[in-house]
């Protein structure tokens, strides 16, 4: 009993060590450096924060470039934003380092596809910014802009949690359509 419950506990500190003390040693420090207006409510318990952010990261095969240049798009970040990312943003920013495209990014095609190409078929850049569309569009009908932009980052979060993993689907095969108009069976 005695060791199932001590399994259990260094399974909820973390599946990977080495990423934590990573974030704990190099990240986390760097982030009270470029926000130090931030509340960090991290209680003095660093470990804890580290591992928090290493779940996140965990199974994304990240390299340890990659995080260091999300540490980069962090610092650019703080100087417009007052509170540093945490571990759901700072995934994503590991991810946009990958080359994943932002949010941003993301909105502009969509938007560029919606007044160039309306009514048409559209040619979509990543497979992310496709399923994006799929999931929001609809909605931009009856929502308000800025609860459809709320949306629009959530859904995207969850996609970005399914890029980082390979699962997200490729974008579908247009499917051409042949059919001869109803009027030509009758001509003769």
């Amino acid at each position: 009993m005695n060791n199932q419950i001590s399994t259990i506990n260094q399974l909820q500190r973390c599946p990977d060590q080495l990423l934590a003390s990573l974030i704990g040693g190099e990240i986390l420090p760097a982030l009270r450096a470029y926000y130090p207006a931030s509340d960090f409510n991290w209680r003095g318990n660093l470990e804890q924060t580290a591992t928090e952010y290493a779940n996140q990261l965990f199974g994304m095969k990240f390299l340890v470039k990659e995080i260091r240049a999300a540490l980069d798009l962090a610092r650019l970040r703080s100087v417009s934003e007052r509170h540093a990312p945490n571990p759901i943003e700072f995934k994503i920013l590991c991810l946009q380092a990958r080359g994943m495209p932002t949010l941003e990014q993301c909105m502009s095609e969509i938007n560029e596809q919606r007044i160039k190409s309306y009514g048409k078929s559209k040619e979509w850049s990543e497979p992310l910014v496709y399923w994006l569309n799929q999931q929001i569009a609809a909605a931009r009908v009856n929502l308000p802009d800025t609860a459809w932009q709320k949306m629009a980052k959530d859904r995207y979060t969850k996609l970005a949690d399914k890029y980082g993993k390979n699962e997200l689907s490729p974008i579908p095969l247009k499917i051409e359509h042949t059919a001869q108009p109803a009027y030509l069976k009758y001509v003769g």
